[in-house]
């Protein structure tokens, strides 16, 4: 058995509503990303990260440019073998330690995300209505796009139902796919 399919055999028992072929992408971008950050690790030059957390977020900085995205926190915990709340951290101090993840934390947050019309609420005027599938992917959205100086309001945020109305300057086409 190859090393990626050890790891997709582990984040099977970890992550078993993930498909078997996203555990299998993110199990060779993790491997990808842990030696992308060797090599950068011994090779590089300036300052190393010198506790876990910043350390974690190193790792996980390299996994996310392989992978194209962000990882969730349910994933980094089924990589790193953290509860949920140590990966929300690491993701956290990831993002506030490298400035080229922005637009894969955004379509972090906005994958699996949906198109719902145009809408205006707020300060916003005819903006994008975007539903999300979970409450956590909305969160994360807002985080993110606050985070980027980006105006946003809830439009509906119930127990099935996460709508959320973004400025019109957001480019949509480039992180919402449905």
């Amino acid at each position: 058995m190859t090393p990626a399919e050890e790891i997709a055999e582990a984040l099977a028992r970890r992550l078993p509503a993930m498909s078997s072929s996203a555990r299998q992408k993110l199990a060779k971008a993790y491997l990808q990303g842990v030696s992308d950050h060797a090599l950068a690790r011994t090779t590089g030059s300036g300052p190393v990260p010198t506790g876990l957390g910043t350390e974690r977020a190193e790792l996980l900085a390299y996994v996310s440019r392989s992978l194209g995205r962000l990882p969730t926190e349910e994933e980094i915990g089924a990589l790193l073998r953290v509860p949920p709340p140590t990966g929300k951290s690491i993701s956290r101090t990831m993002l506030a330690v490298y400035d080229d993840l922005p637009m894969l934390a955004l379509r972090a947050a906005f994958e699996g995300a949906r198109k719902d019309g145009r809408g205006s609420a707020g300060e916003i005027v005819d903006g994008y209505r975007v539903k999300f599938s979970t409450s956590q992917k909305l969160e994360l959205a807002q985080a993110e796009l606050e985070r980027q100086g980006r105006m946003w309001e809830v439009v509906e945020a119930t127990g099935s139902s996460h709508i959320l109305l973004v400025d019109p300057t957001f480019p949509i086409d480039d992180t919402v796919t449905g």
